[in-house]
């Protein structure tokens, strides 16, 4: 099962208030502008359509950087729920040119550009899901703070949703996100688990496993819910956005 290796202790953001919003509390995550270098803004990602896409490219965006794997089935399937409701809240709010979400993969072996296509089709995610080699994905989990650890799956070991077949080994991982500015900064990151409320995608339903059904009636403590999500990002693009999931 994938279990979170990033824990801190802390609160969830504040919900949006009226007029430019502040920064969150320090309790949530940690506010910062420091810059990314080449190695990381200029490395090469491959998304769902096999379009080589780097941070730097996404310039002028906000950038909601997330780590998740598509075979995981405890955690990944709340923090891509929680997603939807963000995307969603953006488009409302007329803003979702201003921002890209990217679901950075942790598990770079499995998560093929094809599996990755498949899981957006099933899950209806319309932002960049992406891979990259052992290499840049060990950078990035330098540069940033994330963490990944390939583990010993299961016994007995769960059955990949694509094939059908058992899998053989699982990859723990931190929760949590990190947003880049527009200018490229980084300038937000918190290690929380999604806290997920509302219907859940039913695909997303389906691939939660026992532990990821408890954390989905039972959130963790230190969580983030699409609302903080908003927060945090009004923060850095100077207006409330309210949550919409009508």
């Amino acid at each position: 099962m994938t279990t979170t290796l990033l824990v801190a202790a802390g609160l969830v953001l504040g919900a949006c208030s009226s007029g430019s919003p502040g920064p969150p509390p320090a309790s949530a995550g940690t506010t910062e502008t420091r810059a990314i270098p080449a190695s990381i803004s200029q490395a090469p990602l491959i998304d769902q359509h096999g379009q080589t896409v780097t941070l730097a490219s996404l310039h002028g965006k906000t950038v909601m950087l997330v780590p998740f794997l598509t075979l995981c089935s405890d955690i990944c399937p709340l923090t891509t729920g929680n997603l939807l409701q963000v995307e969603q809240s953006l488009q409302a709010a007329d803003l979702a040119s201003k921002v890209e979400l990217v679901e950075l993969s942790v598990d770079p072996g499995r998560d093929t550009t094809a599996r990755l296509a498949a899981y957006a089709h099933l899950t209806e995610a319309t932002w960049p899901l992406v891979n990259e080699s052992d290499a840049v994905l060990n950078a990035f989990d330098t540069f940033f703070g994330f963490n990944h650890q390939i583990v010993a799956q299961d016994n007995p070991p769960a059955v990949d949703w694509m094939t059908g077949q058992p899998l053989t080994y699982d990859v723990n991982h931190s929760d949590g996100y990190v947003l880049i500015g527009a200018d490229g900064t980084e300038r937000y990151t918190t290690g929380a688990a999604p806290n997920f409320h509302g219907t859940l995608n039913p695909t997303l339903h389906a691939f939660l496993n026992d532990e990821g059904l408890t954390h989905l009636a039972h959130p963790q403590a230190f969580s983030w819910t699409p609302s903080d999500a908003l927060v945090s990002l009004g923060w850095l693009l100077g207006e409330s956005i309210p949550l919409h999931t009508g």
